[in-house]
């Protein structure tokens, strides 16, 4: 459980309002037309992305913690150990933040987002899979199937799908057929919020 900075709260509450108040209509007509219908999707997807980064909603601002989080757990398992660690986010923009950090650190790592042709991908794993300094795999959702990262131990979770066959899909990235080390899942949620 990580703690949210108070700005993300405050935008995470405000979307929440606008929730209840579409929630509260929906309940006493018993429909919503299809401009509330989709507003009230996006105030939930966009109370979600508070949770990771404001960055993600407005390019901005970044008030976020959950960063922060993943690099200290990056530190602990560089200093200790040779594991290679897969992080996931449903969102490009979150990714792109962690990228930012890694390079700041000079941590070498392989990105793969919707953006990466099908042909590259094969390098990124193979880079990933055989180049022991290659220790981070970034990735979103996008990865498609196939994606197959047995060489880390360790994956991170930056948010929860709330489809629960996609973060089966994403555990098993790295957990499966020919895995030799025991596999630790960081599933990182935003404490007090929609997560």
């Amino acid at each position: 459980f990580v703690p949210m900075t108070q700005e993300q709260m405050d935008i995470h509450n405000d979307l929440g309002d606008n929730v209840a108040k579409l929630v509260n209509k929906w309940r006493r007509y018993g429909f919503l037309n299809e401009t509330d219908r989709k507003r009230l999707i996006l105030s939930l997807s966009q109370m979600r992305m508070v949770c990771d980064s404001s960055y993600i909603l407005d390019q901005k601002t970044r008030f976020d913690t959950k960063i922060e989080e993943v690099m200290n757990i990056l530190d602990e398992v560089f200093e200790n150990s040779d594991e290679k660690v897969v992080i996931f986010s449903q969102w490009e923009r979150m990714t792109r933040l962690v990228a930012q950090e890694l390079n700041e650190r000079n941590v070498k790592y392989e990105y793969l987002h919707g953006g990466i042709e099908s042909k590259k991908r094969k390098d990124l794993l193979d880079n990933f899979q055989n180049d022991p300094e290659s220790r981070v795999f970034l990735s979103t959702d996008a990865g498609g199937v196939g994606l197959n990262l047995q060489s880390a131990s360790l994956m991170i979770n930056l948010d929860i799908p709330w489809n629960p066959a996609i973060l089966e899909q994403r555990i098993a990235r790295i957990y499966r057929l020919g895995q030799e080390r025991n596999v630790s899942i960081i599933n990182l949620v935003s404490t007090g919020t929609i997560e």
